[in-house]
């Protein structure tokens, strides 16, 4: 029985994230995902109150392989400088955006839930310790708390700029992402 309640939720996270890949939020309804996920609508309540609570399991899932691509990054190979290491941070992201079905809709224009901020506030620790050790060791920068704000306030005006780069239609996103990794050198390597 458990594998088989495990199986459903299953189909109906896929088919949630299928449905945020292809529809506006909006417009996906607890009838849709069911049909979609080949589930009667009233079985789908058994394992989720609300569309919402769907689409924050389907983010929280992402934001776990979102950390393991930051944590492969970080062990794997070091890059030869610290603008490597910026713009393979920005390109890991960029990439798990584009690869990661429904994500990008679900960053851009779900409500964040407490578990949601949660959740996005532990990846970013993640990523910004891992950083941090990349700049002190390779790069010999000596950990201090003006280091640590630095690096607190590159991943938020990070995801920031990432997020106008996807909402805005003024410039690319391919520019403004550029713009980024241009300023992001500029304020962390410059009394490195």
């Amino acid at each position: 029985m458990q594998e088989r309640s495990h199986e459903k939720v299953q189909r109906i996270l896929a088919a949630t994230t299928e449905l945020a890949d292809t529809m506006p939020l909006d417009s996906i309804t607890m009838a849709t995902i069911a049909e979609a996920a080949g589930a009667s609508f009233s079985s789908i309540y058994r394992f989720f109150p609300s569309k919402e609570a769907i689409l924050e399991a389907v983010a929280l899932a992402s934001l776990d392989r979102l950390q393991a691509a930051y944590e492969n990054f970080f062990s794997g190979s070091r890059p030869a400088s610290g603008a490597a290491v910026i713009e393979g941070a920005i390109d890991t992201y960029i990439a798990f955006i584009e690869r990661e079905p429904g994500f990008k809709a679900l960053w851009l224009s779900a409500p964040e839930t407490p578990e949601l901020s949660g959740r996005h506030r532990r990846v970013s620790e993640v990523a910004l310790n891992m950083a941090k050790l990349y700049a002190m060791e390779p790069l010999g920068m000596a950990g201090s708390p003006e280091l640590d704000l630095r690096l607190a306030i590159a991943a938020e005006a990070c995801m920031r700029i990432l997020r106008y780069a996807f909402q805005q239609n003024q410039y690319p996103p391919e520019q403004v992402i550029a713009e980024l990794k241009r300023w992001l050198k500029a304020a962390l390597l410059l009394f490195a």
